[in-house]
């Protein structure tokens, strides 16, 4: 059975994928201007990402495929640093032609690099208490060949320096901008960046690191990203995007969402409590199915009330 940290992290995992997807084909049908499709690929990055530590958790019980899936998910993630300057420039239409140049000609460097085998972002399995996670090529613990050191180091600075350069530049265009509007929409940006880029802390585990509550935190902090694009979009029309949407399709999408949280709920509750007492009596799992239930109804029932009154004193539509 899995642990509790994987079935967390599979699950912020499995709605994250959700709601970036959802977030990244608003955009795409929406949106008609170059950044819209470069912050398209953002999200598809973390998307593919979200699917990926999905099923590395679900089949957490195969190191053979949490390898395959672990390099696969990688292998797109190569090219966020340009995406993400790219995208950064264009939308403050400050073209900076070398140095974009120059970002995605090393990620088509390292692009080729690994999947031509030569070099390999991740090589064997650490095999942890609560379940299984790729290891990091080099590992802090072995003797790493020089190709793999460099590029492991090369692609870590790079990555983080994209992200510096990028939130530089938003900073600045704030600073500049008189639009209220147009600040905050930079503000929103800047903050998911920020946010996508402290996701970073959940790959200590892939170097060695025994910090199980890293995982969940870290996939939190990526679904976070596209959360709060998707709650701009909506709220305050970012990249003047306005989006139509109808109140049975929010209550259908709320409702199933309330009854998922539900069941996966006790499920959790259920497995972590069986762990603590044993699986002695079968009558045991009752006993968390019964607290998750007293303890949700009533926070379902003031869900539901507070949906119905935001439906009757607005129209959520743009």
């Amino acid at each position: 059975m899995l642990s509790t940290v994987l079935l967390v992290t599979a699950f912020v995992s499995l709605i994250g994928f959700a709601f970036t997807v959802l977030v990244m084909l608003v955009l795409l049908s929406r949106g008609r201007r170059r950044h819209h499709i470069l912050f398209s690929l953002l999200l598809l990055i973390a998307a593919c990402w979200d699917l990926g530590i999905f099923l590395i958790m679900i089949r957490n019980n195969f190191p053979d495929e949490i390898l395959l899936y672990q390099n696969i998910i990688s292998i797109p993630f190569i090219f966020f640093p340009a995406f993400i300057y790219h995208f950064t420039t264009t939308y403050l239409n400050q073209p900076r032609k070398k140095t974009t140049i120059a970002l995605y000609s090393t990620c088509i460097y390292g692009f080729i690099l690994t999947i031509t085998g030569i070099y390999k972002t991740y090589s064997g399995v650490y095999h942890y208490s609560w379940g299984n996670i790729a290891k990091w090529e080099p590992s802090l613990f072995d003797v790493p060949s020089p190709l793999a050191l460099y590029g492991s180091i090369t692609g870590i600075v790079i990555y983080h320096l994209s992200i510096l350069l990028s939130c530089w530049l938003l900073v600045k265009a704030r600073k500049n901008e008189d639009s209220p509007v147009t600040r905050r929409h930079i503000e929103y940006i800047l903050v998911s960046f920020v946010i996508f880029s402290l996701a970073w802390v959940k790959t200590i585990l892939t170097f060695g690191f025994d910090v199980p509550f890293l995982l969940p935190l870290g996939m939190l902090l990526v679904d976070s990203f596209g959360a709060l694009i998707g709650v701009a979009i909506v709220k305050d029309r970012l990249f003047d995007i306005t989006v139509l949407v109808r109140k049975g399709a929010i209550y259908s999408v709320l409702t199933a969402l309330i009854i998922f949280i539900f069941d996966f709920t006790q499920h959790l509750a259920a497995t972590f409590f069986e762990g603590l007492v044993g699986e002695h009596s079968g009558y045991i799992r009752y006993i968390p199915i019964a607290v998750v239930i007293i303890a949700f109804m009533p926070l379902k029932q003031r869900l539901e009330h507070t949906i119905g009154t935001i439906f009757e004193k607005k129209k959520i539509e743009f």
